[in-house]
């Protein structure tokens, strides 16, 4: 059996690759920006990641601009440094703040699965947790993350190029486990959930989403050829009866459903700093549908305990 040393050794080998390696030269030159140009800096981790640099001169924030235009790709957001506005794909304000009133963070170890660029991890740091560590295999989203912690610097912060199947070798036992926007690409949602349940503390906490079908029975979708509003490797969209019953079935209790709602291209749209398509390319002209003929996406949010 692999150590947690080995695998990440293995995984940071992506950092290594032809198309990250300049990716990565890029953001190692914001060393060179002058010490003082950084001091006195504050933060405000509300809609937008908002950093402040008031000493900042415009030729470091046009240095910093062309470094984060190098990580385009931005798929959550939005980030602010000064006049800099990066406008991510995704909105990702919007399910946070759906999240926000269900979650207790105070002194808590945190997890957030699929972390992306660390979004999350940066609004979670306003209720002050004990510790976050954030899990994604994409080195994409480690240098984003990278980038603007570069900034903030905060020591509570931790991002690791792992997945969901990894966190068994963390050997922690996690307060609270975020997992939003990952079971409908995994082939076996419910050894994945029951994974986040044996990674919980004994009255710890889990918050999931999926995008679900609409109906009472219990079934889930199967997408062929494994797309999805041209999503690749999607497995199992389920209803929300479904959909509580993987959580149920791997031991959790008291679970709150705590909103369903369609995805609207005011949460994921195109921007200067997105992919050229996004979700109005995904979808029929009414859309009622993804270009596959499925139901447009909701999702589905659920708290559950251990």
């Amino acid at each position: 059996m692999q150590s947690l040393k080995e695998i990440q050794a293995k995984r940071n080998l992506a950092l290594t690759h032809k198309h990250i390696a300049p990716l990565f030269e890029s953001l190692n030159s914001l060393q060179s920006l002058p010490q003082n140009e950084l001091g006195n800096a504050t933060f405000s981790f509300d809609d937008f990641i908002d950093l402040s640099l008031p000493n900042l001169t415009e030729s470091s924030l046009h240095h910093i601009t062309e470094v984060a235009k190098t990580l385009i790709p931005w798929r959550k957001g939005p980030f602010k440094i000064n006049s800099l506005e990066i406008l991510s794909e995704w909105n990702s304000a919007i399910k946070y703040n759906i999240l926000e009133p269900h979650l207790n963070l105070q002194n808590k170890i945190i997890g957030d699965i699929g972390c992306n660029n660390g979004y999350y991890m940066f609004r979670m740091l306003k209720e002050n947790p004990q510790k976050i560590i954030g899990l994604d295999p994409m080195p994409l989203c480690k240098l984003q993350f990278d980038f603007m912690q570069f900034f903030i610097q905060d020591s509570r912060l931790n991002f690791e190029l792992l997945g969901i199947e990894d966190l068994p070798f963390l050997d922690i036992n996690f307060d609270i486990l975020l997992c939003l926007g990952v079971l409908y690409h995994r082939k076996s949602p419910i050894d994945s959930i029951k994974t986040i349940y044996n990674s919980l503390k004994q009255g710890g906490e889990a918050v999931f989403d999926s995008i679900i079908i609409e109906g009472n029975d219990e079934i889930a979708l199967c997408p062929r050829n494994k797309r999805y509003a041209k999503m690749p490797n999607v497995y199992f969209i389920p209803t929300l009866k479904t959909f509580i019953n993987w959580l149920e079935f791997c031991g959790f209790k008291e679970i709150t459903h705590i909103a369903t709602l369609k995805t609207g291209i005011d949460e994921q749209r195109k921007t200067p700093w997105s992919n050229a398509e996004s979700l109005e390319d995904f979808l029929t002209p009414d859309k009622t549908k993804t270009i596959e003929g499925y139901p447009a996406p909701q999702r589905a949010y659920l708290k559950a305990k251990k």
